[in-house]
This record gives C-alpha cells, sequence and structure tokens, in this order.
C-alpha cells in the first residue's frame, strides 16, 4: 500500500511515520512524506498514495484547501484527517469530505495513538483498492451544442420512480434530464444545465419534457411525474400560455404531471408568480417546492405560492444518520408541512436505515437509489415488477440481508 503522510511539524511528522512502521509491512508498504499541500500534490504526479494522512493546519496550502483540490482530482483511495483542532472544525471538514464524494475514513486527533492508527490502518487495507487520480471531462459545452442538443434528440427525459413508504405503492415519478452525446456519452449535468438556463433554453427543456410525457402515458398509468422549473420559467407568459395550450389538447395533462420548482432564490416579483400560479392553478396543476430547508427564502415561497407538496432536501435526509442537527431540521420540515396539510417527499432515500427512519418519522413518500436510479421510460415497467416485490418484503418487516436489492 501506498501511503502519503503530510504533516509540517518535523517532530510531529517524525512520530508518525515512526508509528506507521511499526505497523505496516515493509516488503509492500512505502511510505512518502510532504510538508505542506502543495508538496503533497507535486509528489502525487508521480506518486499515486492509496492512503493520505492530512495535516489540516499547514503553511502554504493547507489540508482543507487540499482536499478540495483531490476532489477536483476525483481521488478515490483513503484519507485520514491528523488534527489537534475543535471538534466543530474536524465535524465541519468531515461534511465537506462527504459531500464531495472524498473516501474519508476518520481522524487522529494528536497526539496520537497507536491502537487507534492500527484500527484505522486495517480500515483502508480492508477496503484497499487500484488508486488513479482521473481529470473531469474536459468537454466545453457551447451555445451550438445545446441548440444542436434540442434538434437532434440528444437530450432525453428519465425517471425517477417515488413511491409511498407506508404501503410502498408507486405512486409517482421525477423527470431529470440526460445530454446523451453520441461522441462523449453522458454528458454531466453540471456541464450544461445552468449554461442551458444562461441561453434562455430551460423553459424549452420543460416542454420537451412535458412532451414526452405525453406520448409515454402508458408507461404511467396516469401516475403523475414531476416537471422541474425555474422561477424565471414560472414567471414566462408564454411558457404558461404553451402548457395551457397542451392542456386544452390534452384535457387531462393535469392529472399527468405537476411543476416542482427548483430555485430557492425568491422571486422578483411576487405578482408575476402568483400570477402563473393562479393561471395553472385555475386549470388543475399542482406546484411543489424542490430542497426545502435550505434556507430563508423557501420559506418565502412557501408563504407566497399555494405549493400542494414540499421535497426535503437531500443534504439533510442523507446526513440524518451521523447528524443530530439534521434530523431536527427534517422532524421540523416534516412538522410544518403536516401543519399545513403538504405532502412531504423525501430524496436521496439510498439505504434501508434511511429508508426506516422516514417512516418512522411519518415522511409520506420517499425517491432514491434504494428505490430506483432514474430509468430510461422502457425500464420502468420491469422496475415496477422487481419493485412490487422487494416492497412485499419491506411490508412483512424481512430481515435487510433478505431484501432483494
Amino acid at each position: 500500500m501506498n501511503i502519503l503522510l503530510i504533516e509540517d511539524h518535523d517532530f510531529q511528522r517524525q512520530v508518525l511515520a515512526t508509528q506507521l512502521a511499526h505497523l505496516i509491512d515493509p516488503n509492500h508498504d512505502h511510505i512518502h512524506c510532504a510538508t505542506n499541500g502543495i508538496d503533497a500534490l507535486a509528489a502525487m504526479k508521480t506518486y499515486q498514495p492509496q492512503l493520505l494522512l492530512c495535516d489540516l493546519n499547514m503553511p502554504q496550502m493547507d489540508g482543507i484547501s487540499f482536499l478540495g483540490h483531490l476532489a477536483e482530482q476525483q481521488f478515490t483511495g483513503a484519507i485520514i484527517i491528523t488534527s489537534a483542532l475543535d471538534k466543530g472544525v474536524l465535524n465541519s471538514v468531515n461534511k465537506m469530505c462527504k459531500n464531495y464524494g472524498l473516501n474519508l475514513l476518520g481522524t487522529l486527533v494528536k497526539p496520537t495513538h497507536l491502537d487507534q492508527l492500527k484500527q484505522l490502518l486495517t480500515l483502508a487495507t480492508n477496503n484497499l483498492q487500484p488508486v488513479a487520480i482521473t481529470h473531469p471531462l474536459q468537454l466545453d459545452i457551447k451555445e451550438q451544442d445545446i441548440l444542436d442538443a434540442f434538434t437532434a434528440g440528444y437530450l432525453t427525459p428519465y425517471y425517477q420512480p417515488i413511491v409511498n413508504l407506508t404501503t410502498g405503492e408507486w405512486v409517482a415519478s421525477e423527470a431529470l434530464i440526460r445530454f446523451i452525446h453520441p461522441n462523449h456519452g453522458i454528458v454531466p449535468a453540471v456541464k450544461f444545465i445552468k449554461h442551458l438556463a444562461n441561453i434562455g433554453k430551460d423553459s424549452q427543456l420543460a416542454l420537451l419534457i412535458i412532451n414526452h410525457i405525453i406520448s409515454h402515458q402508458d408507461i404511467f398509468c396516469g401516475r403523475k411525474v414531476a416537471v422541474n422549473i425555474s422561477a424565471k420559467t414560472l414567471v414566462e407568459r408564454s411558457f404558461i400560455n404553451s402548457v395551457l395550450a397542451l392542456h386544452h389538447q390534452y384535457p387531462q395533462l393535469h392529472h399527468w404531471l405537476y411543476f416542482e420548482l427548483t430555485e430557492s432564490e425568491l422571486f422578483e416579483s411576487a405578482g408575476k408568480a402568483l400570477e402563473a400560479a393562479a393561471r395553472l392553478g385555475m386549470h388543475g396543476f399542482n406546484l411543489s417546492i424542490d430542497d426545502f430547508g435550505t434556507g430563508y427564502s423557501s420559506l418565502k415561497q412557501l408563504d407566497i405560492l399555494p405549493f400542494k407538496s414540499l421535497k426535503l432536501d437531500i443534504g439533510f435526509v442523507q446526513a440524518m444518520p451521523t447528524s443530530y442537527t439534521a434530523k431536527v431540521i427534517i422532524e421540523t420540515c416534516l412538522l410544518l408541512a403536516q401543519r399545513l396539510k403538504l405532502t412531504t417527499i423525501a430524496e436521496g432515500v439510498e439505504d434501508i436505515t434511511l429508508w426506516l427512519k422516514l417512516q418512522k418519522m411519518d415522511c409520506e413518500l420517499a425517491q432514491g437509489y434504494f428505490i430506483s436510479p432514474p430509468l430510461p421510460f422502457s425500464q420502468i415497467p420491469i422496475w415496477h415488477t422487481q419493485w412490487q416485490q422487494r416492497s412485499q418484503q419491506l411490508l412483512n418487516n424481512s430481515p435487510p440481508k433478505d431484501i432483494t436489492t
């Protein structure tokens, strides 16, 4: 195993290197040392570590900035933080690593203890896998690429099912766009969604999704699909006119979909937002608020617009098992929704632990990879057949190990 030790203090670096030397196999394990983040990044151009031991408070480039650079380079090796900083800072760094997708094994509080180091080394060894630093896709999406994507059919809606936590019933789905490029494969959403909005194509995208939902009603069997729209799209009169024209052509359209407001920013004009909501509401369309709980603006929107449901922010949902604060925030959001008679949807449910927690907290609906990833429409019937079996196991309180994944 290749180990990179990053520590600016000479004595502490020597102590930790000595402790490591007593625990590793000298025939197979190697230790390389660096004094700060800059030295470490330089070393990693030729030395590929599978385990990093990283101090946080260092000169030139501190450990926190270094971890940020690792995330940008998509480092997949194991990480152990070595620090004497207070618990509040360490907790923030822990959350940062989780959000970045870094594999943080734990924290060694200085002065380090040999037993704790041994436990973390064992954990690193058990999770050992080949590591390579890869660079993010360098595809530069331009305005013409977006325009070509519309005309060539590269933008394809996928659908993530939403189910009832009490009954297991499939009740709705969320439409999520995928940019499938003929040369570059699936283009990450981060590469094109904001750019698409900047060139004023987000309403056109929403209409593309709506027409796709209309064309595939036999798949959804009347279950509603959430269509994500921005605040800017909602107040665009031409967009509302287009939706209502489709509703005139398909009178059941308001039963086939609802709109999920994706931004937490305040509207520039509450009057325009209310006008749009009233016009949609007059024809039976419902609004949902996305990422609820992320700030004051969400509460303000809740007061302005006639929402029928709210989606609990994925960050708080997934942090519940390890964060008391996140758990209390979710409980508060659920209580608020109950008092306002709003349907609650938890996103990011990726394991049975979160499923059971949300079930006990009386959350109504859920979506996430534990239930299903976003799927092309053709795979939804296959998923539904399999989900009916899995949901029955959940309802029968089968042991977690017996539940089909």
